[in-house]
């Protein structure tokens, strides 16, 4: 028996109605037939209406039950585009689940991703064809390959039908071996989701989204099929305006959205939140790390029309089960982070000791999560699923699973929930989930490295936004120590631009805590109030 699931102190709401359809596909088809002359996407000058999009799906589908029959899952090869955004609607048109592959990606990264996938086609960008032909030659040789110029060989036909047990889409995160870790989401998750953000949401067909997010970051969900089943339109953002969004916001005309807390840091460095200058803002959320009160305010203040609100959501619980609506700073809020907020109906949350029994209501504790969108369990790993998914039967009688988020809460006088730390080291930089131990297998791989530990440093509005390396070294085999310029160089050459450290101090030995293990805090309390030139220690060598 699990008497202290929260919706015995915090009443959960009944799960949001079902959509009628079955699948993704099915969803943005009805979307179609009702919305068809309206715009879909707009990339630049380019508009992409219902008709045309969903008509190049379908077709898509059409080639890939014709080149790859049975096919369950599809890799989609290409980033904020019609090739790659149609992609994925294709896979799901088939009745298959699609796979997100940034191309952006480190090479070594992208190919571990689609061996794991065990990929049965794919779909390509024409921009990505020199990508593809180097990782085919390694990885795939065999695998059927679909252009844009492939769909009109084949006519159009109706979204497939699937089972609701049937995996939707399969997204690939941060693992602590090394290996990254897939989380297989079905479409009864997603579809689960998807009612719950029409029921809270008025959304229309004239709202204008924002598209930040890569289609392997699992927000772009969100940002595309929530649009599509509304009818509204997806604009894509240019690339060199990512990190700073202020012209693209206005000169959009964006009614909708969504990005990291991190970027509202950003755009307060150049100074491009002044009050009042978003006024076709309808809707702000924001995910993948703690929003900070600062943050919070500045957006308000320049987004006088819109509800803003603060979201929460592994990809284990399907984009997002959690949020808060902001009004106003509370000095009950630990540390001047705005909470997490209330679960999303159909939900079912807990917060527990290190013994899984539930806390006192105001006690810290571990997170764990239950309902229509927690995911069965992590794609081909059942050790893993074993530890991080536990079935509890709750007070109402019913067995469920729950996932164990590593996340550290607390209750707040009104049933909300407050985020306050990791209960592991897991990081989020950027709005990316990073797992240190992934860093540091790679670090040890380099000739001279006896040994690392990485943390996310520097911190800024309470949230890291690079990571810094503690590296024990010896001479390397030409006879000097490394610098960390060497080191840097090596890891750029394995990991993505985001997951190589800025920072490399060099130490003798980590200090240990009580238990023997490496004390990462008494490491990142050296850190404090440190600065320094990226790639050289930002404090004095220790021991």
């Amino acid at each position: 028996m699990c008497p202290h699931c929260i919706p015995r102190t915090i009443p959960a709401p009944p799960p949001s109605a079902q959509l009628a359809p079955a699948t993704l596909a099915q969803v943005v088809e009805a979307t179609a037939a009702e919305h068809g002359d309206r715009p879909a996407i707009q990339l630049g000058t380019r508009i992409i209406g219902y008709a045309e999009l969903t008509d190049l799906a379908s077709r898509w589908a059409h080639a890939l039950c014709d080149r790859a029959p049975g096919a369950r899952r599809i890799g989609v090869l290409g980033s904020r585009s019609v090739e790659s955004y149609a992609g994925a609607l294709a896979a799901s048109w088939a009745g298959a689940c699609f796979v997100p592959l940034n191309p952006r990606l480190h090479r070594e990264r992208l190919a571990r991703v689609i061996r794991l996938a065990q990929l049965d086609a794919v779909i390509v960008e024409p921009e990505w064809e020199g990508l593809l032909n180097n990782l085919r030659a390694e990885l795939m040789p065999a695998l059927p390959v679909l252009w844009p110029s492939d769909a009109m060989e084949y006519h159009p036909i109706p979204a497939a039908t699937a089972e609701s047990s049937d995996l939707a889409y399969l997204l690939f995160t941060s693992g602590t071996t090394g290996a990254p870790k897939g989380v297989g989401v079905t479409n009864a998750n997603v579809l689960a989701y998807l009612a719950n953000a029409r029921a809270r949401y008025p959304f229309a067909s004239n709202d204008r989204f924002s598209q930040m997010f890569e289609q392997s970051f699992d927000v772009s969900i969100f940002d595309l099929f929530v649009a599509w089943s509304c009818g509204a339109c997806v604009v894509g953002i240019p690339a060199e305006q990512l990190i700073a969004p202020a012209s693209y916001i206005e000169n959009e005309a964006l009614t909708v959205f969504s990005a990291v807390p991190s970027v509202l840091s950003l755009m307060r460095r150049r100074r491009a939140l002044r009050p009042g200058r978003f006024p076709a803002v309808r809707y702000s959320m924001f995910i993948g790390e703690a929003l900070s009160v600062e943050n919070a305010e500045v957006w308000a203040a320049a987004t006088p029309n819109s509800l803003v609100e603060n979201h929460y959501g592994p990809t284990e619980v399907t984009v997002i089960c959690f949020a808060h609506v902001w009004r106003s700073a509370n000095p009950t809020w630990p540390g001047r982070i705005v909470p997490i907020g209330a679960p999303f109906p159909g939900n079912y949350v807990t917060v527990v000791n290190e013994r899984g029994l539930a806390v006192t209501p105001g006690d810290a504790g571990e997170l764990w999560i239950a309902g229509s969108q927690t995911v069965p369990g992590y794609w081909n790993d059942e050790e893993l699923t074993e530890r991080k998914f536990v079935t509890q039967r709750c007070s109402d009688g019913v067995d469920r699973l729950f996932y164990r988020t590593g996340d550290l809460v607390k209750e707040l006088p009104g049933g909300e929930l407050a985020f306050l730390s990791r209960v592991d080291d897991q990081l989020k930089v950027m709005g990316r989930r990073i797992e240190p131990g992934e860093i540091e297998a790679v670090l040890r791989t380099i000739p001279g490295v006896t040994d690392a530990v990485v943390v996310g440093w520097p911190i800024e509005d309470g949230q890291p936004v690079a990571l810094t390396a503690f590296v024990c070294n010896e001479a390397s085999e030409h006879g000097r120590a490394l610098s960390a310029a060497d080191i840097m160089t090596a890891s750029a050459a394995r990991l993505e631009a985001v997951f190589v450290p800025r920072y490399v101090l060099f130490v003798e030995s980590f200090p240990l805590n009580a238990n023997g293990k490496v004390d990462r805090n008494a490491l990142f309390s050296t850190l404090s109030g440190s600065v320094g030139r990226a790639g050289s220690s930002p404090i004095p060598q220790s021991s």
